[in-house]
């Protein structure tokens, strides 16, 4: 599957101190259906302040990039995906 630059849908939780957590990502496949994930695990990677990631996108304030540990066919894998505040659209970065 290529996951790369894809707007996708995400289920998150809001905690009452302001914080994201995904919980579930659904992105659609090369054939056009939905495929839904659970998120095993994640790591918030906006903490550090405005920085450059690998893919050359640029995290500020209004971008929250996360690492999301995923189960995609049996096999673990990690994946980048960010939520920009300025439209309201989350993406997935390879």
């Amino acid at each position: 599957m290529d996951f790369k630059y894809k707007a996708i849908d995400v289920i998150c939780q809001h905690t009452k101190e302001g914080n994201i957590i995904p919980l579930k990502i659904r992105i659609k496949d090369e054939e056009g259906e939905y495929q839904a994930f659970l998120v095993r695990a994640y790591k918030d990677l906006s903490k550090r302040g405005k920085f450059t990631l690998p893919n050359g996108i640029i995290a500020t304030n209004d971008i929250l990039p996360f690492a999301c540990k995923i189960a995609v066919f049996g096999r673990e894998r990690v994946i980048n995906i960010y939520y920009n505040r300025n439209d309201n659209i989350w993406r997935l970065s390879g």
